[in-house]
């Protein structure tokens, strides 16, 4: 059997135990050194090698081994020597592995301890552990922790957080299609990882359920769930916008988390984050928005507006105007030409006289001349008020074939003027360079950009432009 004091390759000297679970041991120990005089305080993990030993115990703990040699990090323990005993302590085959020791206690010990960890700190850890993972799954291949809970994150003496225990880690083997063994801890384990389907956003789950536990101090696995997701907002008293993000990331649909690391930690990051959300504005009935939104895209459809019957209505009365006037600008039309004919017959014949007895042509020049200048005025009025009456009834039936789509991603943004959905017209930004969302009532909705504006939607009513400007906001 092992024993404290126990020095093991005539270097390593065992302390103290700190696990011991199926043949699998951890011992603060000491590394001796040759090297050096100071004794270094080093992390022994052991495992007995037996016919009894569950072959997967020996895949986690070799796999690990093989990981801790390429991984370097400053809050990941470095490893530092793996080693085999023969059968000499307890007639066991022993595998050996050394890492760093880090001085503190586990996220786990502390909440046994019945320590309460503030938003501030909770925030922090959340970002030391992105920064982690960031490194992790943007190594080529990458490498998936899998197993992210409290007892796997250690905070140090100087406050910062660390991650161990890579037994379950997932590495190159996943991109040739290699199975692995499913390694899930009750609570912190997204349904994908079950399956043997980890992807990197799994580990997010994960620290998303770790991060509910420090919150409420309850463990994932005691909280009640909605259609599988960890329901805590009303236990606890923090910025509901931290809430939402911490939902996001503990999404149990893959599609609805963050798909990376790095994007989790810039929306964690932003400042738009830090501030506290307004009062909720509802939905308004018997809108013609359509909104559809997950982590990774916000989709706006701003559907074709139904005229109604006070709408048939009026299109109805402007056709009908259009038929009454219509006749009578021809009609018009036709009277003016025979003035003009008429005028010019009468001047024809004044001009073949030579001028004599002009004075009998004057009355009727003068009267076409009248006539002719009062069809011409009526024509004019009624030509305005029909070409009035054809803009209007154009742009209402514009208006009402049109519609809008707003697409709003991580990286870009596009919006789309539609006629009959054939797409007529399309703008696009970078979705980081919006500045602000402002509602313009009657006039719809503008976004500001760092290099211009863009006006959209004329025509909402004020509940529809605020509740629109709102969902833009809330999800940038």
């Amino acid at each position: 059997m092992l024993e404290s004091g126990q020095i093991l390759q005539g270097r390593y000297q065992l302390q103290t135990r700190l696990g011991n679970h199926s043949g699998r041991q951890t011992w603060l120990a000491v590394d001796l050194g040759i090297e050096s005089a100071i004794a270094v305080p080093v992390i022994v993990k052991l495992l007995a090698f037996n016919a009894e030993m569950q072959w997967d115990e020996f895949k986690l703990f070799e796999r690990e081994t093989q990981v801790l040699r390429q991984l370097n990090h400053p809050r990941i323990p470095q490893y530092r020597d793996a080693f085999t005993i023969e059968q000499q302590l307890g007639g066991l085959h022993w595998l050996g592995l050394v890492q760093n020791y880090i001085p503190g206690n586990s996220l786990q010990q502390l909440l046994a301890a019945g320590k309460h960890f503030t938003e501030a700190k909770v925030q922090s850890i959340a970002k030391g552990v992105l920064e982690i993972l960031i490194y992790l799954h943007e190594l080529s291949p990458p490498i998936l922790h899998r197993d992210i809970k409290p007892s796997n994150l250690i905070l140090s003496a100087d406050e910062q957080v660390y991650l161990v225990d890579f037994g379950a880690v997932q590495n190159r083997a996943a991109r040739e299609g290699a199975t692995f063994t499913v390694v899930c801890s009750s609570g912190y384990t997204p349904l994908e990882q079950f399956w043997g389907r980890a992807v990197p956003a799994s580990d997010l789950y994960a620290l998303g359920a770790t991060l509910i536990h420090l919150l409420t101090g309850i463990a994932p696995a005691d909280l009640p769930q909605q259609s599988l997701q960890i329901q805590f907002s009303d236990r606890v008293s923090v910025n509901p916008s931290f809430v939402r993000w911490i939902q996001a990331i503990a999404h149990p649909d893959l599609d609805q988390r963050f798909t990376s690391a790095r994007q989790a930690l810039e929306a964690l990051s932003t400042q738009d984050f830090l501030t506290t959300s307004s009062a909720k504005i509802s939905q308004p009935s018997s809108t013609p928005i359509q909104v559809k939104k997950s982590v990774q895209e916000l989709t706006i459809q701003i559907s074709q507006q139904n005229l109604g019957w006070s709408g048939v209505a009026k299109v109805g009365l402007r056709l009908l105007q259009t038929f009454c006037l219509l006749p009578f600008l021809l009609l018009n039309s036709f009277l003016i030409s025979g003035c003009f004919w008429g005028l010019l017959l009468t001047a024809m014949m004044f001009a073949l006289e030579a001028g004599y007895n002009w004075v009998h042509y004057l009355p009727q020049i003068l009267g076409f001349l009248g006539l002719t200048s009062f069809l011409i005025g009526t024509w004019i009025a009624i030509s305005k008020a029909l070409i009035k009456i054809l803009v209007t009834l154009t742009q209402e039936l514009f208006t009402a074939a049109r519609n809008y789509r707003l697409d709003f991603k991580s990286d870009q943004f596009i919006l789309e003027w539609r006629l009959f959905n054939y797409c007529y017209h399309r703008l696009s930004g970078n979705t980081r360079e919006i500045k602000t969302i402002k509602n313009l009532s009657f006039s719809g909705i503008t976004i500001e950009t760092q290099v211009g504006c863009y006006q959209l939607a004329p025509g909402l009513t004020p509940s529809e432009s605020d509740w629109l400007a709102q969902e833009i906001e809330n999800w940038l």
